[in-house]
């Protein structure tokens, strides 16, 4: 009889209700690390001088790998600009394109700290005031870093657009053509293939330790 008691006392009592869990701290924000990277400056932007530039051919053309619409080419300039460190700065993300004339440049080397770029520029041709084609040349037509964007997603109208601007932007005056006055010309190379054309690249950097 005194357990039966029990038990029906236990049964009428409530269930305990549960003690409300402690709020957690508010989660802190990851930290964004430092990063060691030069600024991207605003573009257009102009590179300092025109350091070297070399016509070339190759025997196998390849593609060019630098805008969208790239095709194989044969011919071209190797070219070494002297440019601000945040231009020049190689990036894992979208980074200056680097247009010449109205072809864009296939970056080879760079070297924020001596502001060297090396690069490869296929043959384009340029149109004359009066109607005439003429074959473009890196040292005499308007190079410029254009804004920010990823090789693949360049095409001829968003080089259009660019030049557009750029070209606004030298007529304004907030946009100054690179120095050309010292610039080094040298004899036409044949190159066999893409990787000869690239060794000799790396010979025409001014300094070795770059390499």
């Amino acid at each position: 009889m005194t357990t039966l008691l029990a038990a029906l006392a236990l049964a009428t009592v409530p269930p305990s209700i549960p003690a409300p869990a402690p709020e957690r701290p508010a989660a802190t924000p990851p930290t964004q690390a430092p990063s060691d990277l030069a600024a991207i400056p605003a573009t257009p932007a102009a590179p300092i001088a025109i350091v070297a530039v070399q016509p070339f051919t190759i025997a196998q053309p390849y593609t060019h790998r630098f805008r969208k619409d790239g095709s194989e080419f044969a011919t071209g300039h190797l070219i070494v600009l002297r440019a601000e460190a945040g231009l020049v700065q190689p990036r894992q993300i979208a980074e200056p394109v680097l247009c010449v004339g109205s072809q864009t440049a296939e970056r080879l080397w760079s070297d924020p700290a001596k502001g060297l770029i090396v690069a490869i520029v296929p043959a384009w041709t340029e149109r004359t005031a009066d109607g005439t084609e003429r074959s473009g040349d890196p040292a005499a037509d308007l190079v410029y870093f254009a804004t920010p964007e990823l090789p693949e997603r360049v095409d001829a109208a968003w080089i259009a657009a660019e030049r557009a601007r750029a070209e606004a932007a030298l007529a304004g005056g907030t946009l100054r053509k690179a120095a050309s006055r010292k610039v080094v010309r040298h004899a036409r190379l044949d190159a066999a293939s893409q990787d000869a054309l690239i060794t000799r690249a790396a010979e025409l950097l001014p300094d070795p330790s770059i390499r």
